[in-house]
């Protein structure tokens, strides 16, 4: 790669190394900040119950115990885009135990994310900037898209393994509902 008349290039990645440690440092306050942000944040939304329901289904279906309507009520607009689901929402069948898992596993999952998704960020700017210049040069943006595309693919096998570990937590009954939202989430209906 050129360098410009009087440009240093020291540090990782021609990162200034006042400036790296200033973004590690930032990315550790951030996973502590993220983990009492959500800790609290999940608290309030579930009624001191913690983060039961993170996921959440949106799908609008009456709570479990609720009295569903039949198809002449008003508001139903046919077909079957939602689907019929009769089963209660898995979260809100779950054991005290296994809240006290989901909550423990959705905390180890913040912690991992907060980390890659910052690493993301960074390499994202250094992408843009290696492209936003002069004379750029390809294959330090082609290497700068390999760093990026490895950690895109460490955050989705942390949400994948994560779902799977979920899954194990789950009873067969909960698994149907917690099933139906994440094939829900790639527009399966």
């Amino acid at each position: 790669m050129k360098k410009a008349v009087g440009e240093r290039r020291i540090g990782v990645g021609g990162l200034n190394p006042w400036r790296l440690c200033l973004l590690s440092l930032l990315g550790i306050l951030g996973m502590f900040w993220a983990g009492s942000a959500l800790a609290a944040e999940g608290a309030a939304m579930h009624g001191g119950k913690g983060m039961v329901g993170h996921h959440g289904d949106g799908s609008g279906k009456p709570a479990a115990g609720e009295k569903k309507t039949g198809h002449k009520s008003a508001g139903h607009k046919g077909g079957h885009k939602g689907g019929h689901h009769f089963t209660p929402h898995w979260a809100k069948t779950l054991s005290d135990e296994q809240k006290r898992k989901v909550d423990e596993m959705h905390l180890a999952l913040d912690r991992e994310l907060v980390v890659l998704k910052a690493r993301e960020n960074l390499l994202e700017k250094e992408l843009n900037a290696l492209t936003a210049r002069d004379g750029a040069d390809r294959r330090a943006i082609h290497a700068k898209i390999e760093e990026l595309v490895a950690v895109k693919g460490a955050i989705l096998r942390q949400r994948y393994d994560h779902i799977l570990e979920m899954r194990a937590v789950l009873t067969p009954e909960q698994r149907i509902s917690y099933d139906m939202a994440v094939l829900r989430r790639s527009g399966v209906r």
